[in-house]
């Protein structure tokens, strides 16, 4: 692992992990959909990180030259290391702080559902909770932080790719 990496992959840990951390404990006191955008506000700034740390490894390690492959490398393993923070995390609060966490956010879709007035909608969110009835709450929770690692994960891929082709011809 170059220094970028380790330097920016933690730095994209640690806010994923504290940032979401803050995020889900302080939020258990607001409504879902503000909950929903301060988690993909953390989520963002994780990200971002991936950005930088190609930028310096281009700049500080590299030497101002940059293949889009060590952008490519850098940039994924910066990602990932963002996303476990967030997963772990995101696990450790629905096994341990709220573990009715899955069944609170299922009885509120239903109420959206319901408040739509679709009742397609309504079905949905009433076999979504069905589910999270009928999975082992220690593997929702492993399957909930598994999502939160794929979503983070693959927007900071994106992230990668774009600034993998942006920062291989411009110079900060």
């Amino acid at each position: 692992m170059n220094i970028a990496v380790r330097k920016f992959g933690w730095i994209a840990f640690l806010v994923g992990a504290i940032g979401f951390g803050i995020a889900l404990i302080f939020g258990q006191k607001m409504n879902y959909s503000t909950q929903e955008l301060i988690g993909y506000a953390v989520m963002g700034m994780t990200v971002a990180l991936v950005y930088f740390g190609i930028a310096y490894y281009r700049d500080s390690v590299n030497g101002g030259k940059l293949t889009f492959g060590e952008a490519l490398k850098t940039g994924l393993l910066i990602a990932g290391l963002g996303a476990l923070g967030m997963a772990l995390i995101d696990i450790f609060f629905t096994t341990f702080i709220n573990p009715n966490f899955f069944a609170e956010y299922g009885a509120y879709q239903i109420q959206m559902a319901e408040e739509s007035g679709n009742s397609a909608l309504v079905e949905q969110a009433k076999e979504s909770n069905k589910l999270y009835e009928e999975i082992n709450p220690t593997a929702l929770s492993f399957l909930g932080g598994a999502m939160m690692f794929f979503m983070t994960f693959v927007l900071g891929a994106i992230v990668t790719v774009i600034s993998g082709f942006i920062l291989k011809k411009s110079k900060l």
